[in-house]
């Protein structure tokens, strides 16, 4: 391995290693998960991934153990037909790789009636405690 290669193989681990440090902390401090330690030795993302053939969500997998999806939201009037699909996808993807909990992400760029809105819905969903609601400001969210 010559210099220049050298240099780019530190600088590109370099950036997965702070990436994931990123996306613990925003699992951590944002999220409020409170996952033993050893469950975020292990951390995917994926940005972009299709739940269908018009959805697209940020996609987290935690230790094997945490499943997040993380989907723009920019319309309150999406949030009714939209909700309902994703905590059902949620639920079905984390059953089926048998994972602990499900974490939904709003991101929005003015959370306020959004969140309100989201989480009024939320409680009519019918669901497990295993699944969770957040409405974050995108600015908020890191790179996946």
């Amino acid at each position: 391995m010559n210099r220049s290669e050298f240099q780019w193989y530190i600088c590109y681990n370099c950036n997965i290693v702070n990436g994931k440090e990123a996306i613990k902390d925003f699992v951590q401090k944002t999220l409020g998960c409170g996952c033993p330690e050893e469950v975020f030795r292990q951390i995917e993302s994926q940005a972009e991934v299709p739940l269908d053939d018009h959805v697209r969500a940020g996609r987290i997998n935690v230790g094997n153990r945490l499943l997040i999806y993380v989907v723009e939201i920019k319309e309150e009037e999406t949030l009714m037909s939209l909700l309902p699909f994703l905590i059902a996808k949620g639920k079905t993807e984390r059953d089926s790789l048998q994972f602990n909990r499900f974490r939904l992400v709003l991101a929005t760029d003015e959370n306020s009636t959004i969140d309100q809105k989201a989480k009024a819905l939320f409680e009519t969903i019918e669901k497990d405690e295993k699944i969770h609601l957040h409405t974050i400001k995108r600015k908020d969210i890191p790179p996946l």
